[in-house]
């Protein structure tokens, strides 16, 4: 899931049919609220989506529905829709969450085939390891992401849905506290993956939970450093207020969704 490129994925040379275009708007929404594009926490309407985006409005509605069941949106009545803020309470939750869930994944036989896949995705885990250049770091978060989906696979429909949710939120959180000069490094999961490939439930547990002490470390040091974030609750702007500042600044460009509400990120 290539979340961390602020360029879309999501391009093709023809149109969408109509039965892919609900589709396509999910993808599209969910990348612009996890690199941040859309600001945690701004206002919008579906007529900015539609014009920043270039896409339907029907098609736009459908999937801010579907966003809003993940919590990535909320909607606002007669006015629009609101990115989920970003907020001290956001971030413990999703913490206890992962310590919660992911240690289950522990207890995982992989298959032949999973082996086969997390083998090749480690070697390029490795080989990305103590890299500083963005695109690096970008590709080991991307590949990272890719293990975990293959660990995650066969871990029961509910279970499944809720860690995807949880690392989609996670995503959004480092993009949103990150900075040009603080950058998430993931570890590697090569000890992870040979674990589960032994067998080594307690292991593997291990390794699970020490990844999540080095995003709740890197999360917590990041936050201190944002003059305009406390782990407390964000201050709450009215949508009247959003929606006033972007009447009162439109030009004919189409700016970034929220960042006439919330100041972007260094």
């Amino acid at each position: 899931m290539h979340m961390l490129d602020r360029s879309s994925p999501f391009l093709t040379t023809a149109p969408p049919g109509p039965a892919t275009k609900n589709a396509v708007a999910g993808q599209v929404l969910r990348h612009a609220l996890l690199t941040c594009d859309i600001v945690p926490g701004s206002a919008f309407s579906e007529v900015e989506v539609e014009l920043r985006y270039r896409l339907g409005r029907a098609s736009i509605r459908g999937a801010l529905a579907g966003l809003a069941g993940e919590g990535l949106v909320t909607p606002l009545p007669r006015q629009g829709w609101r990115a989920a803020p970003i907020t001290g309470a956001l971030i413990s939750s999703l913490i206890a969450a992962r310590r919660q869930i992911e240690p289950m994944l522990a207890k995982r036989k992989l298959s032949t085939a999973e082996i086969s896949r997390l083998e090749s995705l480690v070697m390029l885990d490795v080989a990305l390891a103590g890299r500083e250049d963005l695109q690096a770091i970008t590709t080991a978060r991307v590949t990272d992401r890719q293990i975990m989906d293959v660990i995650a696979i066969d871990s029961g429909v509910f279970q499944r849905k809720w860690l995807m949710e949880v690392w989609d939120h996670c995503t959004r959180v480092l993009t949103f506290l990150e900075t040009g000069e603080d950058k998430y490094h993931p570890a590697s999961r090569a000890d992870l993956v040979a674990a589960l490939r032994a067998g080594d439930a307690s292991r593997a547990s291990a390794e699970l939970l020490r990844d999540i002490d080095a995003f709740e470390h890197f999360v917590g040091q990041a936050a201190l450093k944002r003059s305009d974030f406390s782990m407390g609750a964000m201050e709450k702007r009215s949508a009247r207020r959003v929606r006033d500042k972007s009447t009162s600044n439109a030009t004919t460009s189409v700016p970034p969704i929220g960042t006439l509400d919330t100041p972007r990120r260094s």
